[in-house]
């Protein structure tokens, strides 16, 4: 397909898709994976993209194992494709797809110099964040092959980055932490409702926080995004970017993107809340307000600084901003329900300004966070941050920041030759054998769990569980723990073991030889002798692609004797080429290559039928 005839394909979507003013108060595409975790990739010189990819999912191919990342969230800034230009990035994201990165969330925003809006809001701070001319119409007649208005500099950005990447990414971030109060001194960000200046009752001075511009042209910025994506990729989804503030989303929520004063007019009939698909949320709860309470009585703060809490904080910091959106009718009645990721969260490994942070309160938040995340379905959680600052920035710009990895330094480190920190081990082991699990709410319900203890069971579809369970901290400033957990009469078999924070990187097993288990603060996983291998690479069906090459890898897992077909399909269903038919196959991981010669290009997928399961995994043919 040339590119008139792609741009006026897309355009007649378009025309589809929005002629009856269809948005995300009518309509939000479904998320049908599993809870995915991942990581922030970040910046570190020596090391491609592809490299820090490798390392977070791992490759088979190069030897190296990974932590077992699901998902990744890289970014594509217009500054930088304007500059390197927009395929630059399209081997990489080629790669991701390759070695089984799924569902990625890609932040877009950040204009070059020359795309950069003029105007200054404040006076204080310079000229706006956002793009020149975003209220341009979004759209014209095709004129320059597009259907876009080209002098609307966000909405081509936003066309030519998705038209080229949608078939990688699943969710698009607008913008990374709009809501940034890097300048607001008087805390309007974070007073409460009633308070002067505050941001539930004002809107955001555009002196207080990143986007130096009135809240309404975030707003145009997502409703541009969310009308241009839904053009090109219908069923991708649109997000906010990373938010740190309930109360900024309120004045997202209940002001339009009108330019005068938010207000609804016969132009700007809708307010925020129906430009977004899925709510980003970042939450470092050593510094969000989670670990203390104003106490009158004592004119000061009580104090919890542990990881119990810590990890709660995850779930306060969800409920508050579900809170606002359901005060604007996004809870399935008034308007559908909203998705839910948590792309940036973690507690340092060192301790600041007396805050909470060690490496044992690091390791232990990391794995009942992530827990917590499961439960609370939050579809994506992305530890911040892939590695640790350079020992350099470590000794003379010291922040809790730089003390958050999966990884220690990649500064001048041989390639692949990384140290897992504490933390990121924890990371490791969590995704390792929970990765592909649900949480099960009728096995956790069936825990019989008390006030002093906390966990859930995770299940996949062939039937394998595993247990995650510790003692909760209670006392500030501590990790000590202790319970005793009387196992379930079903989970009570000699085929159980115990994994401790460290499997990860020890791979070793406990047998459970007592139906009593003592808990500290540390998660243990109770798992059968065989769900050590539920990580991502042992999937039931996994599909590494390059799409450049002319074979693809299909890896399958057959748990009991049966006849298996599999094929290639297309969207309809149509098989397209059968790979297996009713072939009877040994137990354990099997692998094969199947040639993508006399297959047209497109969009396909790889069919797995064993017994009475059926599993797809989604390719690209180019």
């Amino acid at each position: 397909m040339n590119k008139i005839t792609f741009s006026i394909a897309c355009f007649f979507v378009w025309l589809t898709v929005f002629a009856q003013n269809k948005t995300a108060n009518d309509y939000v595409p479904p998320y049908t994976s599993e809870v995915f975790f991942g990581t922030n990739m970040g910046y570190f010189p020596g090391w491609t993209d592809e490299d820090l990819a490798t390392i977070s999912k791992g490759d088979p191919a190069k030897n190296v194992e990974g932590i077992g990342s699901e998902t990744l969230r890289p970014a594509l800034f217009g500054h930088f494709l304007e500059k390197w230009g927009y395929e630059a990035r399209i081997d990489a994201f080629k790669y991701y797809q390759s070695i089984g990165i799924k569902d990625i969330v890609c932040f877009i925003g950040e204009p070059s110099e020359e795309q950069r809006e003029r105007t200054i809001y404040c006076d204080e701070t310079g000229p706006s964040n956002h793009y020149r001319n975003l209220y341009e119409p979004i759209w014209d007649n095709g004129e320059n092959g597009t259907p876009v208005n080209d002098k609307n500099d966000f909405a081509l950005y936003v066309y030519k980055t998705v038209s080229l990447y949608k078939d990688y990414v699943k969710i698009w971030e607008i913008w990374n932490e709009p809501d940034l109060a890097d300048r607001d001194f008087k805390g309007h960000s974070l007073a409460p409702p009633g308070t002067s200046g505050s941001w539930w009752d004002n809107n955001p001075d555009p002196c207080e926080y990143k986007m130096r511009a009135p809240v309404f042209h975030y707003i145009r910025t997502l409703r541009i995004a969310y009308e241009v994506i839904k053009s090109v990729q219908p069923e991708g989804l649109v997000a906010t970017g990373g938010v740190g503030y309930p109360s900024f989303m309120d004045a997202v929520c209940r002001n339009t993107d009108n330019p005068e004063d938010g207000s609804v007019t016969s132009d700007y009939q809708l307010q925020g809340g129906a430009y977004f698909d899925v709510l980003s949320f970042h939450c470092y709860p050593h510094i969000d307000g989670s670990l203390k309470k104003w106490n009158m009585s004592k004119f000061k703060h009580d104090l919890f600084r542990h990881t119990d809490k810590a990890a709660q904080g995850v779930v306060d910091a969800k409920n508050r901003f579900k809170k606002v959106l359901h005060t604007y009718g996004y809870d399935g009645n008034k308007y559908p329900k909203k998705h839910w990721i948590l792309t940036e969260v973690n507690i340092p490994r060192k301790s600041f300004n007396d805050q909470l942070g060690s490496d044992e309160a690091q390791r232990n938040f990391t794995i009942k966070s992530m827990v917590l995340a499961k439960r609370e379905n939050i579809r994506q959680y992305h530890i911040y941050n892939l590695a640790e600052a350079s020992p350099h920035d470590m000794q003379v710009n010291l922040t809790e920041f730089n003390t958050m990895g999966v990884y220690k330094s990649l500064l001048n480190v041989p390639k692949y030759k990384m140290t897992l920190t504490d933390g990121g081990i924890a990371y490791k082991t969590a995704a390792q054998l929970l990765g592909g699990m649900q949480y099960d709410y009728d096995k956790s319900a069936s825990m019989g769990l008390h006030s002093k203890i906390d966990g859930g069971v995770f299940s996949d579809d062939l039937g394998r569980s595993v247990m995650v369970v510790w003692a909760k901290t209670s006392k500030d400033n501590s990790e000590e723990a202790s319970a005793e957990y009387t196992l379930p009469a079903a989970w009570n078999s000699p085929r159980m073991s115990i994994a401790e924070w460290d499997y990860g990187k020890t791979k070793k097993l406990k047998a459970v030889d007592t139906d009593i288990i003592s808990l500290s603060a540390s998660p243990i996983f109770i798992l059968a002798s065989d769900v050590q291998n539920t990580s991502r690479a042992y999937a039931p069906l996994e599909v590494m692609q390059n799409i450049s090459e002319q074979e693809i890898t299909i890896h399958y897992m057959v748990e009991k004797p049966a006849f298996i077909d599999l094929d290639i399909i297309n969207k309809n269903g149509k098989r397209i080429k059968s790979v297996l038919d009713q072939k009877e196959v040994n137990l354990g991981r099997q692998s094969l290559q199947v040639s993508k010669k006399a297959i047209p290009s497109g969009v396909y997928f790889v069919r797995l039928i064993i017994a009475d399961k059926v599993i797809t995994e989604r390719i690209v043919v180019q």
